[in-house]
């Protein structure tokens, strides 16, 4: 069963590597997810340094009332999102081009809909490639998409 998960996530990996958005989908429930990768990102020393629960902040900023039948028309059931970065990475980024600090910390957001979750997550290797820090963005990528893959791996 691992290695159907694993070459699924592998598929859309590499379906996604074409695309600035990294996205994987996870038939588990969003706290199970978070849980997890919070787990992996440690592992990694990626420092998880503000998290959010998007949909309970726009339910306290009043947008379910303000926008109506308009407000989550996907219907999803929660939304989060986390920021991390990887100090030594994040550094070396700074040394090589400070203006690619825009990709380090990263944000992840996680979305919940009928009992499974979806990870979505900016590809700092949409950078210029000319940039001296594109190197250690790669390194970043690499090390954030295996800590979220390696993630649902956990039992």
């Amino acid at each position: 069963m691992k290695k159907i998960l694993l070459a699924c996530i592998l598929s859309v990996s590499l379906w996604a590597a074409e695309h600035n958005v990294y996205s994987v989908t996870f038939n588990a429930p969003i706290d199970k997810v978070e849980n997890n990768m919070l787990t992996k990102f440690q592992a990694e020393n990626l420092v998880v340094a503000w998290q959010l629960d998007i949909l309970d902040e726009f339910n306290k900023r009043g947008l379910v009332k303000k926008l109506g039948d308009k407000y989550n028309t996907g219907k999803l059931s929660n939304v989060r999102t986390l920021v991390a970065c990887n100090g030594m990475i994040g550094n070396d980024i700074m040394n090589a081009d400070p203006t690619m600090m825009a990709y380090c910390p990263i944000r992840i957001t996680l979305t919940e809909k009928d009992g499974k979750t979806t990870v979505l997550y900016v590809r700092p290797t949409s950078a210029p490639k000319d940039s001296k820090a594109y190197p250690h963005l790669v390194k970043l990528e690499k090390k954030v998409t295996k800590a979220i893959e390696d993630s649902m791996e956990m039992e």
